[in-house]
């Protein structure tokens, strides 16, 4: 089964090209909250897929630590696989995600498919689109050059790994604490531009990275919505 899925799923995009053309009257839209599969649909040369998640409450897919320690969060997973219509078989999986995330793949292979998903407590949406064979081409280019050695380090720096810290604490809207579980190492995370909100927030939810092996956070949100992202993590020995 996943040897003829290697020919199909050509690459994981890095670029995000959907706002491009998810105008397109051409492109196919799926969406549901339940696990099911799509109707079917043609294509008669190289395709991409843009995939979505969404946790269907404020605090669905996130982890969730109030000042005095306490937790809370809801499990999301998402799983989708393509199904060949004409012969019913399974030809591999295209994403398996515990939490929110978004995703593109480009097919080669023209033909009758279906999009088989699996959902748990999240919102999807699935995002069909012909591409000709010099869009193709071109996105595989941008896709085999990858991300610079600078630029994943860069990334990693910006993240946080689960389970190394038990509670936090704000300096300023600019600056935040996070302590493990002896209280006198941790990290201290920055942020820039500032998050408006945070001196006075009294719970933080923190939202997972899904494009790594290691689950780890890149990102808080508010109460109020609001979403700011970690600019610098430090590891900190506290005094």
């Amino acid at each position: 089964m996943l040897t003829r899925l290697t020919s199909l799923l050509t690459i994981l995009l890095i670029a995000c090209t959907s706002d491009a053309w998810s105008a397109d009257t051409q492109a196919i839209h799926f969406s549901g909250k339940q696990t099911g599969r799509t109707d079917t649909f043609d294509v008669d040369g190289p395709w991409l897929l843009d995939w979505s998640i969404h946790g269907k409450s404020r605090l669905s897919c996130n982890f969730a630590i109030w000042k005095d320690g306490g937790v809370a969060g809801q499990p999301c997973n998402f799983e989708i696989r393509l199904v060949d219509t004409d012969t019913g078989e399974y030809l591999g999986t295209i994403a398996q995600v515990e939490g929110v995330g978004r995703g593109h793949k480009l097919f080669d292979e023209p033909g009758s498919f279906q999009i088989d998903v699996v959902a748990q407590n999240v919102n999807w949406e699935i995002l069909i689109k012909p591409v000709d064979e010099q869009m193709a081409a071109d996105l595989k280019l941008i896709t085999e050059k990858g991300l610079s050695l600078s630029a994943r380090t860069l990334a990693t720096s910006r993240q946080v790994a689960e389970g190394t810290f038990s509670s936090w604490r704000p300096v300023d809207d600019q600056t935040l604490l996070l302590f493990a579980k002896d209280e006198a190492t941790g990290y201290r995370v920055s942020f820039d531009p500032p998050c408006p909100g945070l001196t006075d927030a009294a719970a933080l939810s923190f939202v997972t990275v899904f494009d790594t092996g290691v689950e780890s956070y890149n990102s808080i949100l508010l109460d109020d919505g609001t979403r700011c992202y970690f600019n610098r993590v430090a590891p900190t020995v506290f005094d």
